[in-house]
Parts: C-alpha cells; sequence; structure tokens
C-alpha cells in the first residue's frame, strides 16, 4: 500500500499545493514563462501520479493473491483502458470547458463582420481591419485564426507600433496560449471551491500569457515600440494594467535592433494610418 499512498499523496501535493506555492510573490511578473512551464509540469505530474495511483492499487491486490487468475488480467486490462478513458475524458473536459470562451469570440468575429474595411490574408492568420474608434487589437484562436484591429488604433499608433501590437497577438496564437488559460479554467474547476488556489492560478495564467506575448513581441518587433503602444492604449482607456505592463517593458534589457527579427507573417505587413 505504500506506493499507493506515495502516488496519492504526491498528486494532491502537485494538484493543491503547487497552484498555491507558485503563485506566491512577484516573480512570475519577471519570468512568466518558467512560472508557467512549472505550473504545467505540477498539473501533469499530479495527473500521472493520480493514475498511477490506481494501477500500482491494481498490481498491489494481485501481488497480494499467490496465483493470478483470468478474472485478475481482466481486470487489470480493464483498468488501463479505464485510465486511458480518463485521461480522454480530462482532455475532452478541456475541449468543452472552453466552448463558451470560443463561442464569445465568435461571436465578437460576427459582430464585427459588418464594420470590417479590409481582411489580409497572412501565413496563419488573416488580419482583420474593423471600424471603430476604440483602440482595440485581440486574436481569435481556431482553425481560421484571426487578429482583429480597429482602425482606430491603427490611427493612434505608428508603423512600428501596431507592428509590435500584431506581434503580441500573433504570440498568442503561435504558443497556443488559450490551452494554458483553458487548462487554468479546468485546474480551477476541479478543485473544492474553498481552496483559493485554483482561482489564484486562473487569474495568474490569465496575466502570465499576457507577459508571455509582451515579451515574445519585445524580442521580436522592440520593446521601446510596444511599452510606446501599451502606454498610448492604456492613456486611451485609462487602463492601468497596461500602463504597469508598458513599465515592465522598460525595466528589463531587450536584443539590439540588428537582432530582432520580426516573425514571418508580420513582416512586410501593410499598414496606412489613413
Amino acid at each position: 500500500m505504500v506506493p499507493v499512498l506515495g502516488c496519492i499523496t504526491g498528486a494532491v501535493l502537485l494538484l493543491v499545493f503547487a497552484p498555491w506555492v507558485l503563485t506566491m510573490g512577484r516573480w512570475q511578473v519577471r519570468f512568466p514563462r518558467t512560472a508557467l512551464t512549472l505550473w504545467f509540469s505540477a498539473f501533469f505530474a499530479g495527473c500521472a501520479l493520480m493514475l498511477g495511483a490506481v494501477a500500482a492499487a491494481i498490481l498491489v491486490s494481485i501481488g497480494a493473491a499467490r496465483v493470478p487468475t483470468a478474472a485478475e488480467a481482466i481486470s487489470v486490462t480493464m483498468a488501463a483502458w479505464l485510465s486511458l478513458g480518463a485521461v480522454g475524458a480530462v482532455l475532452a473536459f478541456v475541449s468543452v470547458s472552453a466552448e463558451p470562451l470560443t463561442a464569445s469570440q465568435r461571436e465578437s468575429v460576427r459582430r464585427l463582420a459588418p464594420v470590417a474595411v479590409a481582411r489580409e490574408r497572412r501565413p496563419g492568420f488573416t488580419l482583420v481591419w474593423f471600424d471603430s474608434e476604440e483602440p482595440v487589437a485581440c486574436a481569435v484562436p481556431g482553425r481560421s485564426a484571426e487578429i482583429l484591429v480597429s482602425t482606430g488604433l491603427r490611427r493612434m499608433l505608428s508603423g512600428p507600433q501596431l507592428r509590435a501590437v500584431v506581434a503580441h497577438e500573433y504570440a498568442h496564437l503561435r504558443y497556443r496560449h488559450g490551452w494554458a488559460v483553458r487548462i487554468a479554467e479546468v485546474n480551477a474547476l476541479c478543485l473544492p471551491q474553498r481552496v483559493q488556489a485554483g482561482r489564484g492560478l486562473k487569474r495568474a495564467t490569465l496575466l502570465l500569457v499576457e507577459l508571455m506575448a509582451d515579451d515574445a513581441a519585445a524580442r521580436q518587433a522592440g520593446a521601446v515600440h510596444l511599452a510606446n503602444a501599451l502606454s498610448q492604449m492604456a492613456g486611451a482607456g485609462e487602463d492601468m494594467g497596461m500602463a504597469l505592463r508598458a513599465e515592465r517593458l522598460t525595466l528589463r534589457r531587450w536584443p539590439r535592433g540588428d537582432r530582432r527579427r520580426l516573425p514571418e507573417p508580420i513582416r512586410g505587413l501593410r499598414i496606412s494610418r489613413s
């Protein structure tokens, strides 16, 4: 029974206490990718240990018998298939739980379609310019991924600043940040409501994916351009979060201009402020 108890204890520590530990302090703001990688590792390791506990319990029960029977062999086979089914159920739950978010994003695209003034096919996504005075840019993942940019934002920012914003949104699509948010939501749903770690990690994940996209865009398009863009957007919308993100970019060292390289889909992007 020691292996079973060990697996269960390890799973509880990883699934319940790891989120609490990883949300302590402010180091995640400086190293968002490391923080998110550690959490994903803890989450999947906890799931693996939980399945390991089931397998260990079956092996212990078989080992207690002197001569394995056909029924025991069948039970082991069924347990293996049930374990695979449990993994599939978790993945299905992750996908289904994201449906409301995806539906909301698609509904936003549908509402913006009548005011779209231009569409530009790029490798991996479609850039959609829509008519609005609000300085808005967002990424909509999916098979037909889109990056939406308002004409108000186009008029507000310079060409390099706007490319930096598009690079930020493209990072969300390229690195599949939507899946990180989905799994964080599942983690929060699986833990008891009294456990604050799940909800805390969900909030932290939403921030971390934004910081990761900021870092990617800063390396590719220039931290100065992205910081200035965020500052202007923060001033227009009175968004303190964007202002803090802009300040964060000024506190780090970034590659020189001759070492920056925009992703292929953003190179040669035609940007006019008219």
